[in-house]
């Protein structure tokens, strides 16, 4: 009787919690957004889950190591500091426009309306789609794993469904709730890799502790080397969701700024060590097997140092993808929120739960689109194959978007706040990122890959046109007024935090 005895016992289980405890009713028209809900740890881990950084490691090293041969940390090492020069431009916008819209804001007030909308509609491709490739990927993953390890058949769509209601419990329940439980799953991942990678180190592989990973001359080759960095780039976004939060954050002016760069320094610090504690693990003199393996090799020698209990790191990919998912969910659902009430997006999307404060209408929507993608593309061109295929894609329109997010860093500074423009963060920052950026779009599609993924450019092509016409079909028509309203919005919200923190 236990097993059912704990699941009636939940409901006073979670009483406990501070967002269970009883919350104060508000009227429909009073409701907003929660007001310093999330201090710095909440924000900081919101930007650490939604990198992945269990997923970016397992899932990347090989294909990383692949290109770059045993200096596959070192490129770990120069992306890191290439996204660093990203994330001290984000913080710039993030400091002076703390507002729910992320980007969408930002590139509105600073360049331009029309490029704020064509920002965000890139940006669907990403956060409001993140959920569905993430657990799609792991429902083939879990099923795969029963079915040669134990003999159990799980069907990944029923996982996808269980996980969906559950990531959508969560988020619709209170934007604490959903941090609190990002934090758990967040340290569980990254401590359960850093025992791995800790143990590998103690019973090094053939070659021993050595530190050749970071001798550039050790590379395959230069530009093996180069590729390496180019691809190791996108293992670090995420730290960008950091944004949306900014009306639910306490003292957004100063922990949005350290959030973004907190999590990009933790998540470079990590990969930095378990990238190389891994290949020594391995072994550094027996990469040719590391890279001929057809499972990944974390997996591999987790089993070969833990046994049975290899099962951790599994877990530490399921902790990966849950919190991932709720982190991709806490961003989009905001900046739908964001746009509707900039009359971008229909106005029912402004609706703010009056008990838990959160955008509910956005939640349905982005529940709706995780099922809709996850299980329309899932048993389309399988599970597996939809998370590279959408992960190709959201990285090609991230490109546009970081791009676009630089080019608003320089125009705010270099124009609306003279006083304060510093020629690295504001001009050379943003330029070296923006460069970097654009060179991983075009490695990413050039060569063009095989289907179903040379197919994912055309995508990203087709759904900026679509955005393209229907800018002109309102400007034509004279319906723009409420697109022009984002940058309005932008001051208007900017000026109701300055009151609530007190000037």
């Amino acid at each position: 009787m236990i097993f059912p005895t704990f699941f009636i016992n939940i409901p006073a289980i979670f009483q406990d919690w501070p967002i269970y405890q009883e919350q104060p009713y508000m009227k429909p028209s009073e409701a907003k957004l929660r007001e310093n809900a999330l201090k710095l740890p909440s924000i900081l881990m919101q930007g650490i889950t939604h990198i992945a950084p269990a997923i970016g490691l397992i899932f990347s090293i090989q294909f990383i190591t692949s290109l770059a041969g045993v200096t596959s940390p070192l490129s770990f090492a120069i992306a890191f500091l290439i996204v660093l020069t990203l994330g001290f431009s984000l913080t710039q916008l993030a400091r002076h426009l703390p507002c729910a819209g992320g980007y969408y804001t930002y590139v509105s007030r600073t360049v331009h309306p029309r490029a704020g909308f064509l920002t965000a509609w890139l940006y669907f491709l990403y956060d409001p789609m993140g959920t569905a490739i993430n657990l799609a990927f792991m429902g083939y993953f879990f099923e795969q794993t029963l079915r040669f390890e134990y003999g159990v058949f799980f069907p990944w769509w029923l996982f996808f469904i269980l996980a969906t209601v559950v990531i959508t419990f969560v988020t619709y329940r209170g934007i604490e709730l959903s941090t609190h439980i990002m934090l758990m799953l967040g340290l569980a991942e990254i401590l359960i890799v850093v025992a791995l990678v800790v143990h590998g180190l103690l019973q090094p592989g053939k070659g021993g502790i050595n530190f050749s990973s970071y001798n550039p001359s050790n590379s395959i080759s230069i530009n093996g080397l180069y590729l390496g960095v180019v691809f190791s780039i996108f293992s670090f976004t995420g730290f960008e969701s950091v944004a949306p939060l900014a009306e639910e954050s306490e003292d957004p002016h100063r922990n949005l700024p350290r959030a973004i760069i907190g999590s990009i320094l933790l998540i470079g610090a990590f990969y930095l060590f378990t990238t190389w504690a891994l290949l020594v693990g391995w072994g550094t003199g027996d990469l040719d097997s590391f890279l001929s393996s057809k499972e990944s090799p974390t997996f591999i020698l987790a089993r070969k140092l833990w046994g049975p209990a290899w099962i951790l790191v599994l877990l530490a990919v399921l902790n990966s993808i849950m919190a991932v998912s709720i982190a991709c969910t806490n961003a989009s659902t905001r900046v739908f929120y964001a746009m509707a009430r900039g009359e971008s997006l229909p106005r029912f999307l402004t609706k703010i739960h009056p008990v838990f404060q959160t955008p509910v209408n956005a939640m349905w929507l982005q529940t709706f689109l995780t099922l809709f993608v996850g299980l329309g593309l899932g048993f389309w061109i399988g599970p597996d194959k939809e998370f590279f295929f959408m992960a190709l894609v959201a990285t090609i329109g991230m490109v546009f978007v970081y791009c676009a997010g630089n080019l608003g860093v320089y125009r705010f500074f270099r124009h609306e706040h003279k006083q304060e423009f510093n020629i690295f963060f504001h001009a050379i920052f943003p330029l070296v990122s923006t460069i970097a950026l654009l060179w991983v779009g075009y490695k990413s599609i050039l060569p063009l890959p095989e289907p179903p993924f040379r197919y994912a450019p055309i995508l990203v092509a087709g759904w900026l046109l679509v955005g393209a016409i229907l800018l002109i079909y309102m400007y034509y028509r004279g319906n723009e007024s409420w697109l022009l309203k984002a940058g309005q919005v932008a001051y208007e919200q900017q000026a109701v935090v300055e009151e609530n923190q007190g000037g």
